[in-house]
């Protein structure tokens, strides 16, 4: 019983994947980048230096961040990132809906004091319900103020086709800003 219960419910969800609109990477979607307007936080952003483990987490960037992302002069994306004590990063940003897929996932390393560098990526969808459409990379730099409650920088991003090719329509960069997000 419970694995014919099983069996449906993955039927059921692949079903409901292959009937899905055609979805995009959040990163960066295989055509613009969609941009969306900032989004008024009803979020206290209070920053006392907290990594949200009750730790005091000076220049250290793990932790939760509020992140904008400015290219050309406007805004470019915004996202929530998670940097972990292992060297990982996970974004959620509001370039393009959930359905449609917008997470984001990094490595990065200590490259200075209080300097960090991520390599970011994802993969790209066509809008048109095409399979695959290639990948995102994202390349940042940022340095954490003395009081590990900001952190500002630089970013480059490109999409390649599936063959890597870079698609130049699609390059940005530009600056990045964050705050710390905190439990308080």
């Amino acid at each position: 019983m419970k694995s014919t219960i099983q069996g449906s419910l993955f039927a059921i969800g692949t079903l409901v994947l292959l009937l899905q609109p055609s979805a995009q990477a959040a990163c960066a979607s295989g055509g613009k980048k969609v941009g969306l307007a900032p989004s008024k936080l009803a979020l206290k952003l209070q920053n006392q230096g907290s990594n949200g483990q009750g730790e005091n987490s000076g220049s250290s960037i793990v932790g939760l961040w509020h992140t904008t992302f400015i290219s050309g002069g406007a805004l470019w994306d915004e996202a929530f990132e998670q940097w972990h004590a292992d060297g990982t990063e996970l974004a959620v940003d509001n370039a393009v809906p959930p359905l449609l897929g917008n997470v984001c996932v990094g490595v990065y390393k200590q490259s200075g004091p209080r300097t960090y560098s991520l390599r970011h990526v994802t993969w790209n969808w066509d809008a048109s319900g095409a399979p695959l459409a290639g990948s995102f990379l994202l390349l940042m730099t940022v340095t954490v103020d003395p009081h590990g409650n900001t952190f500002t920088g630089n970013f480059v991003s490109d999409s390649f086709d599936t063959l890597g090719n870079v698609i130049p329509e699609l390059h940005a960069e530009g600056t990045v800003s964050s705050e710390r997000i905190t439990v308080d």
